[in-house]
């Protein structure tokens, strides 16, 4: 029998809920019912400020506020925790749709999200957290200093440690330096490496006009920034809107860097709704809190993967919208064949915003580009798997020969 028409493994299902502290927090000011549609009917799951409380395998007569229906095959894509909420509801990856009153959804996304992440678990042993533990990053002792620059009317924060070549680092949506504090640390034993916070994030100030829009506002932006701070030739790292803003820049000025790293970036990234970027505005803690926490890798430390959620979700809904806007609109796929310095494309293989035939597809349209992957890691590699990246960024480096004149 189909599970999501068995009463036995909803009973069970219950009872994991309730087990679950992380859920029934989410859930304590939720009350009303759950509509799970499948191929031969649907099921309604009841609960009642923060418990779960009964579960109908054959829906009941009045409906339910919030539906997600789809093909059996796809639940069972959930049931065996190879895709969760956000993956399953993205267009182009998943096969369940949102239905009812879909506002009320992302408003309890943790509910939601988390009620996803506990079907995977029903009937299943407890796992090991520490089966695959990610080591630590190592640390130069070198010191972080913290500064600021005005650029364009804008009062902007970066840090930097060590000296030589530098290398300048730019953090991805609704992040800020502190994404990079491992790559400080682990790098700056050879490298001058500097990370900036982008304007309106952290400690740079928020553009008169609000915040950035688009990454090319961005790059034009840092550009400046770069020229403002005196680098010549320098390396260029970047995640995931960083990642993406990394290649538009070695596009514009294709003499302009001696090497880029692209970690969890692509050319083309459509990948976010008008409606999902109105929800951030209504909900954009909760919400960002939950995708980075979706796009944690097996292997990242639980300490690590909460430093993800926490970093993500300190920046302000404006600022969050914005910065998905401009993913979400990026396609450089016609410009990124003019860089000519040495690319690394990075991502972790636990990343299913960012998956290997984006990756690979943008590596075919930049001659002589490179494929990195870190096993078990999602979307945030410096945090999640510092030691692995810093490696593979330096091995990458001296390959392109960055750096060696300096030591």
């Amino acid at each position: 029998m189909f599970k999501l028409s068995d009463n036995a493994w909803w009973e069970r299902y219950i009872a994991e809920l309730n087990a679950d502290g992380h859920w029934t927090k989410a859930a304590k000011y939720f009350s009303g019912q759950i509509q799970f549609n499948h191929d031969n009917g649907h099921a309604t799951l009841a609960v009642v400020a923060g418990r779960a409380v009964a579960a109908f395998p054959e829906g009941i007569p009045l409906g339910a506020e919030i539906e997600v229906g789809g093909p059996d095959e796809e639940w069972q894509r959930v049931l065996d925790g190879k895709i969760d909420w956000f993956e399953a509801l993205s267009p182009g990856l998943g096969r369940l749709s949102l239905s009812g009153n879909t506002v009320a959804a992302w408003r309890y996304v943790d509910v939601m999200a988390r009620a996803f992440d506990a079907m995977k678990r029903v009937g299943k042993p407890a796992s090991s957290e520490a089966a695959s533990y990610s080591p630590p990053g190592k640390v130069s002792g070198k010191e972080i200093s913290g500064h600021y620059v005005v650029v364009d009317g804008i009062r902007v924060y970066y840090e930097e440690a060590g000296e030589g070549d530098p290398i300048i680092c730019f953090h991805a949506a609704s992040q800020d330096t502190l994404m990079y504090r491992h790559v400080l640390e682990g790098l700056s034993d050879s490298y001058r490496v500097i990370a900036v916070d982008a304007p309106g994030h952290s400690k740079s100030e928020l553009p008169a006009d609000g915040p950035f829009q688009s990454l090319t506002r961005h790059a034009e932006f840092n550009e400046r920034l770069m020229d403002k701070l005196g680098l010549v030739k320098p390396a260029i790292i970047g995640c995931s809107m960083g990642g993406n803003l990394v290649l538009e820049l070695g596009a514009r000025r294709p003499d302009a860097y001696s090497a880029i790293v692209s970690a969890e970036g692509a050319d083309y990234t459509p990948t976010v709704s008008e409606f999902f970027l109105d929800m951030l505005l209504m909900n954009g803690t909760d919400i960002i809190g939950a995708w980075s926490r979706s796009m944690t890798g097996y292997r990242t430390p639980p300490d690590r993967a909460r430093d993800v959620v926490w970093q993500i979700s300190r920046t302000t809904p404006e600022v969050m919208r914005g910065d998905l806007t401009g993913y979400g609109n990026f396609d450089k796929r016609d410009e990124v064949g003019k860089i000519m310095a040495p690319v690394l494309l990075l991502r972790g293989d636990a990343d299913w915003l960012v998956y290997q035939s984006k990756v690979e597809e943008t590596a075919s349209r930049i001659p002589g580009s490179e494929i990195a992957v870190l096993a078990g890691t999602g979307h945030y590699p410096m945090t999640e798997n510092p030691l692995e990246f810093c490696e593979t960024v330096r091995a990458f480096l001296e390959k392109a020969c960055v750096g060696k004149a300096s030591r």
